[in-house]
């Protein structure tokens, strides 16, 4: 399809998106609005200065797309007929897409040039730099992970052909709700031989309170898509790095109240447009910080408020 230039970003919804919105509406608006066709090469220097923060990754982050990977190229290799991958293939995989991240964060000219094809690390863009105990945990963490996951139950049933009908594999999806794409990345999803259909949430850190959340987005995907029943659909969330696993079912009415509720959480993001059919925001001065600073040193885009957040911080007396 051929690029076709916007004023203004195209609506949708996402966990993430609503994740980012509740937490700090100043997050969101740089995200979703303000880095907005800064990969042009005349847009202007705040555009496109917003639009590489955007770019900027994390060690925490970095881990859990090799952790994905890996249990993509698993299963496929498992699948495919291939000798299955083990620990020790998955973790070499992994130390080598860490240790290209790694390299590219030190080249900062080359990543300001094209900052969607290379890593910066958070880490080394705010010259807090990654300490060496951070990266052995790193690589205790991978190992972990790598060896829960072979040992899954999920990863045993994916890789069980033909009993097990493969659907989705960390591919992109969007289904609509009232006209809105919402948007997805599920891990993986499977129909099993007794027709339950599976959606499986690899997590390589620690669970958080809205997991629950996601899983019945990636519910109602399933519902909608492939028209599975609620009572047939199971979201399994691996955490990989503790070896505990936790499993969410869903009846009608608990996914047509998720429906809603994302029919809310879009009404109160289109309330920061001034003109919701071009999906043009508000000026940033309407879009909130989050009302604990303490954390924006963490955020990809500090360097945009530093001077306001400073200002808002109590001295010491």
């Amino acid at each position: 399809m051929p690029y076709k230039r916007l004023e203004y970003p195209e609506f949708s919804w996402s966990y993430s998106r609503n994740e980012k919105f509740r937490e700090c509406p100043r997050d969101y608006y740089y995200h979703y609005y303000a880095s907005h066709n800064g990969w042009e090469f005349e847009a202007p220097e705040t555009a496109r200065l917003t639009y590489r923060l955007k770019q900027l990754t994390t060690l925490p982050i970095e881990i859990g797309a090799v952790v994905h990977k890996g249990a993509a190229a698993a299963i496929k290799q498992a699948r495919g007929g291939g000798s299955a991958l083990t620990r020790e293939d998955l973790y070499s995989l992994a130390r080598s897409q860490l240790n290209q991240a790694w390299l590219d964060s030190h080249d900062f000219p080359q990543w300001e040039r094209t900052p969607r094809q290379r890593k910066m690390f958070h880490e080394f863009y705010y010259d807090t730099g990654i300490n060496e105990s951070a990266i052995e945990d790193a690589k205790r963490q991978l190992e972990i992970c790598f060896q829960n996951l072979l040992e899954s139950e999920s990863y045993r049933e994916a890789v069980a052909a033909p009993r097990c009908e493969i659907k989705n594999l960390e591919e992109f999806i969007t289904f609509e709700i009232d006209g809105t794409p919402i948007h997805a990345v599920p891990d993986l999803i499977y129909r099993k031989g007794d027709g339950i259909w599976m959606v499986i949430d690899w997590k390589s850190g620690r669970s958080k309170a809205d997991d629950a959340t996601q899983a019945s987005v990636y519910a109602l995907y399933v519902r909608e898509h492939f028209e599975a029943a609620a009572e047939n659909i199971k979201v399994r969330v691996e955490y990989l790095f503790r070896g505990a696993m936790e499993e969410h079912s869903f009846t009608k009415d608990a996914l047509d109240q998720k429906a809603d509720a994302i029919r809310d959480s879009i009404t109160a993001m289109q309330g920061y447009l001034q003109d919701a059919a071009r999906n043009k925001p508000l000026e940033k001065a309407r879009f909130p910080m989050r009302v604990d600073t303490s954390v924006c040193q963490y955020c990809n885009f500090y360097q945009l408020d530093r001077a306001e957040i400073d200002a808002r911080r109590p001295g010491p007396f």
